[in-house]
């Protein structure tokens, strides 16, 4: 016997509006009858690439991140734009991001949590080269860094990077 685990959308309101991230509250009536909210952050769809230089360094980005108030290594990564796809927003951040380009591939799609409608499209990069230098937003400070594969798997392992999950999608997929 298959359980019922269907919740029913009844309805939603803005809790706090914001350029990058809003919060809903969103009303559901249970299997069993009863509703329940719940708070869900509205955010626009990323993507993420794992870049590889030709002799299989990760061109990883170093930056401060607020929430856990550290410098903490990156994969680049960014919202897609209105009218752009996932790939072009993957070859766009990567060169904004780093300078560099590469042979991109789509490997497939997270969800970032459960109280969240963002997705986050995952791209390997392969035989990446310098090209130019950094085209950053004002707000953004990061420095480039080349790791061996090697290394970022333990980095990857010891939870010292920003969207992990994703990494682990394309390390999986080398």
């Amino acid at each position: 016997m298959t359980k019922d685990l269907t919740f029913t959308f009844t309805g939603k309101s803005e809790v706090h509006p914001s350029k990058y991230q809003n919060i809903w509250k969103q009303n559901y009536t249970m299997p069993n009858g009863q509703t329940k909210s719940f708070e869900v952050k509205h955010l626009r769809e990323t993507a993420v690439i794992l870049p590889l230089t030709t002799d299989n360094q990760v061109v990883s980005v170093s930056q401060y991140r607020p929430g856990p108030d550290m410098v903490l290594t990156e994969l680049p990564a960014g919202f897609i734009d209105n009218g752009e796809t996932p790939l072009q927003a993957a070859q766009r951040e990567l060169l904004e991001e780093t300078g560099y380009t590469g042979n991109l591939q789509y490997i497939g799609k997270s969800f970032v949590d459960a109280y969240s409608t963002a997705i986050r499209h995952v791209f390997i990069a392969r035989d990446c080269k310098k090209v130019s230098e950094q085209n950053l937003d004002s707000s953004e400070f990061i420095e480039v860094k080349l790791i061996q594969l090697d290394t970022f798997r333990k980095i990857c392992l010891n939870g010292q990077i920003t969207h992990g999950e994703s990494a682990f999608i394309a390390l999986a997929n080398l």
